[in-house]
């Protein structure tokens, strides 16, 4: 093993691995933390904590949910709250009239951990999370989990199924965001250096230097991968496209299609909407307040006080996730919400392809 003051670990910008050898890597990082890392689940793929190295799948279509769910479950547990006479001294009690009401914040503490094998529209998926949950008003939870996270992502020399990552510049190769960052060169990986907190992790596991040679292969095969994408997108002019047809006859033909299910956005590696609720014990003397994934394209989701719903319908549903997506998202934060996984491709049951309304749009 180097050592942390080993010349190839204080300067390297990148090692290489032989892929024989990963599976050490990976067991050596769990010896330091615990790693979550993508796994078969039957015929598909899921983000789950490692128990062993074995478990990891190196060459994997995207997971069924996105790697978000890391950082922000799917449910989640905000505070607890018992009466004060069932609780310990050391909880932050609040009166309320005579009664005494304590909390207890559940996402005071967060395991440091690596989240290993993650792909690049993905890591851009943080991003734009980023950039929802971490700037103006900071979601404690979510921020926090962000910072616990090492990054460990891996580059996709193969294309995916439905992916289209290349024109939203969010993929197959990964730019930024991440510790460490992986490349499959045949039987060695190339690993990039993103952090400190990555150079750190090189000293648990003897490398070898990088060659030249190396980063021109990565970019052949990246280029490559770009090619070979089963899907495209048009992006030139999208925002006005959209502008000026907000009433073109495609929104029609996804109110016939559209089952309003939310499955796309309960896979969709950039979407935050969550709903809040409590949850009390039948002597109401404790319970426990949870937020969990929510989606548009639910009917309720935009009810509110005596009924009114401003999207009741499937189609201004279906039209407003898109705009959400492609336009809105851009004005806002000056990225697009869409970061070209094709997740919300493969899962719809009635095959809505995100890149055929754009097309559509554009004549194509």
């Amino acid at each position: 093993m180097l050592q942390e003051d080993h010349p190839l670990v204080k300067s390297a910008g990148a090692v290489s691995l032989p892929a024989a050898e990963l599976n050490e890597f990976v067991a050596a990082l769990m010896q330091k933390y615990p790693v979550v890392a993508p796994i078969p689940k039957g015929r598909e793929y899921v983000f789950a904590q490692l128990e062993d190295a074995a478990q990891l799948a190196k060459d994997y279509q995207p997971t069924i949910l996105p790697a978000k769910k890391v950082l922000q479950q799917p449910l989640e547990t905000i505070f607890s709250f018992v009466r004060q006479e069932a609780f310990a001294e050391d909880g932050k009690c609040t009166s309320l009239g005579e009664e005494k009401i304590c909390f207890v914040d559940n996402g005071a503490a967060v395991q440091k951990r690596i989240l290993f094998g993650v792909r690049p529209c993905d890591v851009n998926s943080f991003n734009v999370l980023d950039e929802v949950f971490c700037k103006d008003l900071p979601d404690p939870f979510y921020c926090r989990s962000r910072h616990e996270t090492l990054i460990v992502a891996q580059n996709c020399v193969k294309p995916c199924r439905s992916g289209f990552c290349y024109y939203q510049q969010t993929g197959p190769g990964l730019q930024r965001g991440y510790d460490l960052l992986l490349t499959e060169l045949n039987d060695v990986y190339l690993l990039e250096v993103g952090s400190e907190a990555g150079r750190e992790l090189l000293a648990l596991h003897p490398f070898g230097a990088a060659s030249s040679e190396m980063s021109l292969a990565k970019d052949e095969l990246l280029a490559a991968a770009s090619r070979r994408l089963p899907k495209h997108i048009l992006t030139r002019n999208l925002a006005e496209l959209l502008e000026e047809n907000v009433d073109h006859p495609v929104w029609d033909d996804l109110q016939r299609r559209c089952l309003g299910c939310g499955t796309c956005t309960m896979v969709c590696p950039t979407c935050f909407c969550y709903n809040v609720y409590d949850k009390l014990d039948l002597g109401l003397e404790s319970g426990v307040r949870q937020r969990e994934w929510d989606s548009c394209k639910l009917m309720e989701f935009s009810q509110v006080a005596l009924g009114h719903n401003f999207r009741k319908g499937r189609q201004a549903r279906a039209q407003w996730r898109i705009y959400h997506k492609l336009l809105y998202q851009q004005r806002q934060f000056g990225k697009t919400g869409c970061v070209g996984c094709g997740r919300c491709i493969y899962s719809c049951m009635v095959d809505i392809d995100l890149t055929d309304v754009a097309g559509t749009l554009g004549g194509e």
